[in-house]
């Protein structure tokens, strides 16, 4: 006899699981994006990040925005994630997720 919800329940779970990674399944450059999102959390002492607030974390870690003559590295990446957003049915994605819309908006790391 079937649970009244479970069918909802498995098809949530299976759809976390698919944007969630674990850390082994993470390339070394996400593990340490979560990782610096997490230290800027409780350095700031923050539940919560806004767009601001993760565009210094990218640029903590050497990443910098493709020139595009736009400057508007802000709104360019709100936009990108809101498409992301729409694309993907999600209301709110990951911090992996993030990141990898960021590095497809062209964000790189700086050479040294």
């Amino acid at each position: 006899m079937a649970v009244p919800g479970e069918k909802g329940a498995a098809k949530s779970r299976k759809r976390r699981k698919k944007s969630a990674p674990r850390p082994d399944e993470m390339t070394p450059e996400v593990f340490e994006f979560l990782t610096a999102v997490d230290d800027y959390k409780r350095a700031h002492m923050r539940s919560f990040l806004g767009l601001e607030e993760l565009l210094e974390v990218f640029e903590e870690l050497g990443y910098q925005p493709q020139p595009d003559g736009n400057g508007d590295e802000l709104a360019l990446l709100s936009e990108a994630i809101a498409e992301y957003k729409r694309e993907q049915q999600r209301l709110f994605p990951s911090w992996s997720e993030i990141f990898r819309v960021a590095r497809e908006l062209g964000w790189a790391r700086n050479a040294t």
